[in-house]
Order: C-alpha cells, then structure tokens, then sequence
C-alpha cells in the first residue's frame, strides 16, 4: 500500500479525483424527483426521511424551482417535522406566489403548528384566506380558516369562513351552526339568514325550527316582509298541520295587496281551524278584491257570535260597515250600528258611518244632527273637522232647502266614500267618487286633491294626475306633500329636472325628518348627476326609512354609478328583504351585478403578494 502521507503522491491523486468527477455526468434532476416521489406517503411509499434527502439534494440542483421546496416540505411534514417543514413551504410560496398547491399546504402547515405556537395565527390565518381564494373549492381550507378565525376571536372572518363551507357542503350542519353564532354575536343579517334556511332546508330538528321561527317573527319586526313570507312558508313545509303558520303567511299577503295569496293561504289555515281573526282577515282579503257581498256575509257569521279579542271585534264592526256602504245598503248599516253601538274607542268611526248612511238615504234632518254631534264629540276625526268648517247654517235644518247646502253635505259624503274606495284600492271607484264631489263645489281640502291624482296615477293616467297636482299647487303652494308629490311626478316623466328639484328641495326643508321626501331629493340629485350629495342624501333617507325598499334600491343606483359594486349589491338584496312590485326586475339586476362582483373578486385572488417574510408576521401587517 502506498504511503499516503507523502506530498507529492497525495497530490497527484488528489488531481486524478478531481479530473474524475468533472468527468462524470450530472445527476438527473427529474429522475431525483420521480425517486423522492414514489417514497413519499402520499405518493404511495412510506419512506419519507429518505424522500427529503433525496429532495434536498435536488433543491442543490436547481435552487430556484418551488415544487423542489414544496415537495420537501411535504415530506418533512409527512417525517413527523412539521416545524422543520415552515422554511421550504414558505420558501415555495416565496418563489411562486400564485401556486395554489403551495399556498394551501403552507396554511394548512401553519394550522398544525399554531396549535401549540398562537404567534402563527396572524399567518395562518393570512394564507389559509390565500389559498381559499385561490382553491375555493377546497372545505378543508375554508373549515381550518374558520376554527383559526375563531381562535383569534375575528368573528367577521369566522363567519365569511363557514358560510364558504356550508355552502360546499351544504348537508355539513356543523358550519351552519356556528356561522349562526357569529351572525347573531355580529349581528349580521344576511348571514343569519342564510344559515338558518339551511339548517332547516332538509329535515330539521326541533332546535332548527325554534330558530326559524325565531327569524320569521323577527323579520316580521323589521318589516322584511318577504324574507319572512320565505321563513313561514318553510316551517309550514315542515309543520304543515299548524293554521297559524298559514295564518301568518296570509297576514304578509294581505299586507303586501296579494290577496288572492292570501285567500288561498287563510283557506289552508281554516281547513285546519276555523278562528274569529281568520275569518276577519278572509273577510279583508274578500272587500280588496271586491267581493263586497262574500265578505258581508263572512262578517255577519262573524259578529253574530262572542269575539273574546277587542282588536278584531272592533276591526270587524268598523269593516261590516264599510261594507254595507260601499253596497249601497244604508239602512242596514243604520239598523246595525244601532244594535252594535260598538266600545267608546271606535265611537267616532261609527259616527262617521252612521253621518254617510243618513246622507246616502237623503235623510237630511237625522244627518245635521249626527253631523252636529260628531263635531261636538269627536272634534279631531278628519270627517267632522271638514264638516266644522262649512258655514254655520249649513248645519242649520231650517236653511236646508237652498241648493248649496245639500251639495255641500252629499260633497262630504261622496269625499268620504273616495276615502274608503282608496283604502280598499278601488282606484276607478275613489276617481268616479271624487269627480261627482267636485260637480258639487270645489275640493275644500287639498288632500283630496292629492287622492286624486294618486287615482289617475294609479290608473296610469300620468298626465291627468300632473294637472291635478299643478291645481293643488296653485291651492296650496306650499304644501309639503304637493311639492314633493308633484316633483316626484316630474322627475319620473323626465320633465324639468330643475323645477322639480327645486320643489322637493322645498318639501325636504319644511320636513326634514319625512324619510320618503328625503328619499326623493336624493334621486333629484341622482338625476341632476350630482352623485356624491345624492349618496350622502340617500343614506341619510335610509336612515329614516331603514324599512322602504325604494329607498334601498335608489341608494343601490347611486352607489352602482359611483362603482361601489359590493356595497350597491348591499343595499339591492335589503330592497329584496320588502314586497313590492318591480321586484324581479331588481333581482334580476342584482344576479348581473354579483356576476360582476365574482368575476373581480377572481381577479383578485391571483393578485397575491410577491412574498411571504420567513419569520411569522406581526399582527399589525396582517393586511
């Protein structure tokens, strides 16, 4: 054997060695990685240690390539070093960014070791929200970023997170009950909503249908009168044999002008229970859809036996009234009042029936002195303040064979009956009312003028109602209710912006607290492209009126205008929670505007930062 010690011998070999190895060919790079691969767990083997040394010497090789970190790190953490395996997974997402893969993996590693180091939460949670984004179809990374969310007591990001996960898998109840918690802490709406519909969507427990009963009359409250239709309709699905759940989606028909619904709602709940205030509201349901004669019928049925509650006793006296008048029956509904003279509460309506009665029976003498009294007791019903204003001896019999006085009374009386035909939505009745009132002298209160216009509106006579509103401004310039009726008007015809401006502007000053009026000098400024004082106006009209859905959808306009997409969607989906009309013109604007929305929250989720920091961030750059 040769001494190795000896100089020039040592560095002869040390040269022959050298020579050697620049001589032999490059390790594979790929072949590496498909060997580390197949020993991998997940790739099927079971060697894991092996697999990062193999994988640590490829990282030697090409330094630059992410899948080498990643990988590295997954076996590490497959090894059983999950702390060993931070440094590569991060140093993956520090080389590519926009990987998916490695964004998931690296928050899903920081969920596993924050649960014995809180310091990583603010990253968890920051790369689990990432790769949520960027994989926002994966439930395991929306229920990590949940529980990491809750652990950091950030309620908003723990409910956004569940929600996610119930709706990927909306069976999983779990989510849905806890994104209830964090709704009702957060008080958040829309989220509560959401999770209690679905936690009673298949077959609920008993829990769930407390919480959506809990919903439905909580909606009720807050005047969302659709969500809360939706919420009835639903328990009922579920508890079909309960009269009062149809009940309940009959009151919401009825008070949303659905009353042939509502007919249909109020015979399901009769099918199962027959009740003094079903057959009241049937009656209701009947008079609006002018079936006069079905409901005096239902009411007498009614107030022939004992009804134990005031309010429907009281309710169903003054509408059995209305009911004979508008049939031309007043000698019944004189005979009635005097067997019903009804509680001391409702003693000035029914003074009232019992005036108008006596008038359409041209029993003159017996309605001066109903009309005498009704002034003297019941000095502050609308009815008899009109009368108190006509000249004294229009009240006096012995006056009554001049023709004026007559008119005057069957003016009052015919005015009266507008009234009435209006509550009930007769619009071609309250006109042809109205327009014999004014053969008969001229219209002494501006409200009926109003009312009047409101008809020819209603039956989509627009011009006519605009001549009627330009009357009652000549009568009464400044009158808070013209001026902004008769601005409305203009903006709505597209006629001069200005004027019409300028009017409403004038009614929001004398009533600054009236939310409609509001309302409308706001969508003034809207059309006059003012836009910023139009949202400042219209929030603030929301504020006053937080349950008019015209309101919500005019302030969503505004804000759509200005590009202020999510928050225009808002304020659309709460016009959503009311009952109107051009309601699914609304929805079908708002499913457009969430296209929009998804397509830039897509775009945003590929704009993710250049880095991640090695060490764990400090909660204030979250961000």
């Amino acid at each position: 054997m040769p001494d190795l010690r000896h100089p020039l011998l040592a560095a002869l070999l040390a040269a022959n060695l050298a020579a050697n190895l620049a001589a032999a060919p490059p390790e594979d790079a790929r072949a590496l990685m498909l060997q580390a691969r197949a020993l991998q767990i997940r790739g099927g083997g079971s060697d894991p240690v092996a697999a990062a040394a193999i994988y640590r010497r490829v990282a030697t090789l090409v330094p630059e390539s992410a899948e080498v970190h990643l990988r590295l790190s997954e076996s590490l953490q497959e090894a059983q070093d999950p702390q060993g395996a931070l440094a590569p997974a991060r140093k993956a997402v520090a080389l590519a960014p926009r990987n998916a893969e490695a964004r998931a993996h690296l928050g899903l590693l920081l969920y596993q070791l924050f649960q014995k180091d809180e310091a990583l939460a603010p990253e968890a949670a920051r790369e689990l929200r990432t790769a949520a984004a960027l994989l926002p179809q994966d439930p395991e990374l929306w229920a990590r970023l949940g529980e990491v969310s809750e652990r950091r007591k950030d309620g908003e990001g723990a409910l956004n997170a569940w929600l996610h996960l119930g709706r990927l898998r909306p069976s999983f109840l779990g989510a849905w009950e806890r994104a209830v918690i964090h709704a009702r802490a957060l008080q958040n709406y829309e989220g509560r909503r959401e999770s209690v519909l679905a936690l009673n969507a298949r077959n609920p427990d008993e829990r769930h249908l407390r919480m959506l009963e809990e919903l439905a009359r909580d909606q009720i409250q807050a005047g969302y009168l659709a969500h809360a239709e939706e919420s009835f309709l639903l328990l009922a699905q579920h508890l079909p044999q309960e009269p009062g759940l149809w009940e309940n989606v009959a009151l919401v028909r009825l008070q949303t002008s659905r009353f042939e619904e509502a007919l249909e709602s109020l015979k399901r709940a009769e099918a199962l229970k027959v009740t003094p205030r079903t057959a009241f509201n049937t009656a209701r349901a009947l008079m609006n859809l002018g079936r006069f004669q079905e409901a005096e019928t239902r009411l007498a049925g009614l107030l022939a036996g004992k009804i134990q509650d005031d309010l429907i006793a009281d309710g169903a006296q003054a509408l059995y009234a209305e009911t004979l008048l508008l049939e031309g029956k007043g000698g019944a509904l004189l005979a009635f009042l005097k067997e019903h003279p009804g509680r001391p509460q409702v003693a000035g309506e029914l003074q009232v029936f019992t005036c108008q009665a006596l008038i359409s029976r041209n029993d003159w003498k017996s309605a001066l002195a109903a009309l005498k009294e009704g002034i003297a007791r019941f000095p502050k019903v609308p009815f008899f303040q009109q009368a108190a204003e006509l000249p004294p001896e229009y009240l006096e019999y012995r006056f009554f064979a001049r023709k004026e006085t007559r008119a005057a009374l069957e003016q009052l009386h015919l005015e009266g009956m507008a009234a009435i035909w209006s509550e009930f939505r007769r619009w071609d009745k309250c006109l042809v009312a109205l327009e014999r009132a004014r053969t008969l002298g001229p219209i002494r209160n501006v409200d009926f003028l109003i009312m009047q216009s409101s008809a020819y509106d209603q039956l989509g006579r627009a011009d006519e109602s605009l001549r009627v509103l330009r009357e009652a401004q000549k009568a009464s310039p400044g009158n808070p209710m013209v001026q902004n009726n008769l601005g409305y008007l203009l903006l709505e015809q597209g006629k001069d912006l200005e004027e019409a401006a300028a009017l409403i502007e004038a009614s929001a000053k004398a009533t600054p607290d009236n939310g409609n009026v509001v309302d409308s000098l706001g969508w003034a400024q809207f059309k006059l492209g003012k836009l910023a004082e139009a949202e400042a106006t219209l929030r603030r009209a929301a504020e006053l009126s937080p349950f008019s859905p015209e309101v919500r959808k005019h302030l969503g306009e505004v804000l759509e205008k200005q590009g202020k997409l999510a928050e225009a969607a808002e304020q659309w989906e709460r016009a959503l929670a009311f009952v109107f009309p051009d309601r699914p013109a609304l929805e079908k604007r708002l499913g457009e505007l969430r296209v929009r929305l998804a397509k830039e929250q897509a775009q945003k989720a590929v704009e993710v930062p250049g880095s991640v920091p090695d060490a764990a961030p400090d909660d204030d750059d979250e961000d």
